[in-house]
């Protein structure tokens, strides 16, 4: 019968595997393109449906790619006691070792365990502690380079706070009542506020202080020199008159009072009744 038909039909359809593809590209040893051009054809899929454009592209990016450290990569693993061990995920442990040293700005072991764990216990309280997710974080970390353990440290706390404010950001999209989005709006914008103010903090220890630079304005005649952060005088394109006010006052509580230029702005007085 049609039903039955129908019913061998949905039987038969196969879901698409959920499994992610990997594509793994084996470097020739010359580095030539004409070598890296047979390497890609035999490991990536439809190489040949690529026009010729594409296939230049995707030479020129793996040559890039080539020519780059890789990164640390991690596993983590359950234990029995409840917790997650990281173990480095790798033919070469020490060298693992040796990169998160390197991505910690540490010199021993200690500081990367404070670090790395501060990381696995931020991922596992909103479900994320995958190694996915913590080599994103290693990966983030690593391409801005600390050059200290206080970069480090500030570095952790920015990844941990723009995870913090994209998952705040998802529970206001998704939910149902004004106060839920009201709230969740608000520790939204608190914590993208707090993540820049991090990036001017990291900024700030890169340049090594700030310098103010003060202008002196020395009046010829009078002799007297005026230091301010900025000195505005008024007049036609902030040019200086002869018939402008000469007060010795510091210039930085007020504006320079103005003379008879039509085209300036007229400087309010108190007037009597007369």
């Amino acid at each position: 019968s049609k039903i039955d038909q129908l019913k061998n039909a949905q039987t038969s359809v196969t879901t698409p595997s959920t499994e992610p593809t990997t594509i793994r590209v084996e470097m020739p040893k010359s580095g030539t393109r004409a070598d890296l051009n047979i390497a890609l054809a035999h490991a990536v899929p439809g190489w040949g449906t690529l026009t010729s454009a594409q296939q230049r592209e995707m030479i020129d990016i793996a040559i890039v790619q080539a020519g780059k450290n890789q990164p640390v990569t991690v596993a983590l693993t359950p234990t029995i006691g409840g917790g997650t061990s990281i173990a480095i995920a790798g033919d070469c442990e020490a060298l693992g070792l040796l990169k998160l040293q390197n991505i910690f700005s540490a010199t021993t072991i200690d500081p990367v365990n404070a670090r790395a764990n501060e990381l696995l216990q931020f991922l596992g309280s909103v479900g994320a502690d995958s190694d996915g997710q913590y080599n994103a974080a290693l990966s983030f970390i690593e391409s801005m380079a600390p050059r200290d353990q206080a970069e480090a440290l500030l570095l952790v706390q920015m990844y941990v706070t723009h995870k913090a404010a994209i998952r705040a950001l998802s529970m206001m999209g998704s939910a149902e009542w004004t106060p839920q989005t009201q709230t969740f709006g608000n520790l939204a914008t608190k914590l993208l506020r707090t993540s820049q103010g991090q990036m001017e903090t990291l900024a700030r220890l890169r340049r090594g202080g700030e310098q103010v630079v003060r202008h002196v304005h020395v009046d010829n005649r009078g002799g007297q020199a005026v230091i301010a952060e900025t000195i505005h005088n008024g007049g036609h394109r902030n040019e200086r008159y002869d018939d402008q006010s000469r007060a010795t006052e510091a210039t930085d509580f007020s504006p320079a009072m103005l003379g008879q230029d039509p085209f300036g702005i007229e400087m309010p007085v108190t007037r009597g009744e007369r």
